[in-house]
């Protein structure tokens, strides 16, 4: 048996939406110097020591490394666990035995490594570029690659249900 969602849900998917908005004003409006340049969150397949040094030393030509330690950290904080809670509460709402227990345990993995990658984001971004090490950055990267990994079947599940969902409602049957 599905059951229904809480009636918090839709705040709690706009608060997420919002949160995630104002992440993407912020990091296109601040946090991306050049075109060539973007914030490491948005490298699904990871970055290298050369991306790093370049985009840092850019970031702080063009005093960007305080708004990406400041309100990119302070929403890339929120936003995790807002997105978390709302995956949760469609997997529990949805889901049942095996897949219930392992799409949760994505998303909770998922948590864990978006605030790693945060923490070792930060530290780079607090080091000059010439000092950044190829472990630090295969750390950071690591951890983005591994965030997504995680995110995405979640995602995909998520969007499923969203679509099952809108079939059974244009069908009558909601």
């Amino acid at each position: 048996m599905v059951e229904p969602l809480p009636r918090w849900f839709g705040p709690l998917l706009w608060a997420a939406m919002l949160v995630f908005a104002a992440m993407a004003w912020t990091a296109t409006r601040s946090l991306t110097p050049a075109p060539e340049w973007s914030v490491f969150d948005a490298h699904v397949f990871g970055y290298d020591l050369d991306y790093a040094q370049g985009y840092i030393a850019a970031l702080r030509a063009a005093d960007g490394i305080e708004v990406y330690l400041g309100r990119q950290r302070m929403l890339d904080t929120v936003f995790p666990a807002l997105l978390a809670a709302v995956l949760l509460v469609v997997v529990r709402a949805r889901f049942r035995g095996v897949a219930q227990m392992g799409l949760g345990a994505l998303v909770l993995f998922y948590l864990g490594a978006d605030y790693i990658e945060n923490m070792r984001v930060a530290a780079m971004l607090r080091t000059a570029p010439d000092a950044l090490t190829q472990q630090m950055v295969q750390a950071a990267s690591l951890a983005t690659v591994l965030k997504y990994a995680f995110l995405a079947p979640c995602l995909i599940a998520a969007l499923v249900v969203y679509v099952q969902g809108r079939i059974a409602q244009s069908e009558g049957r909601s």
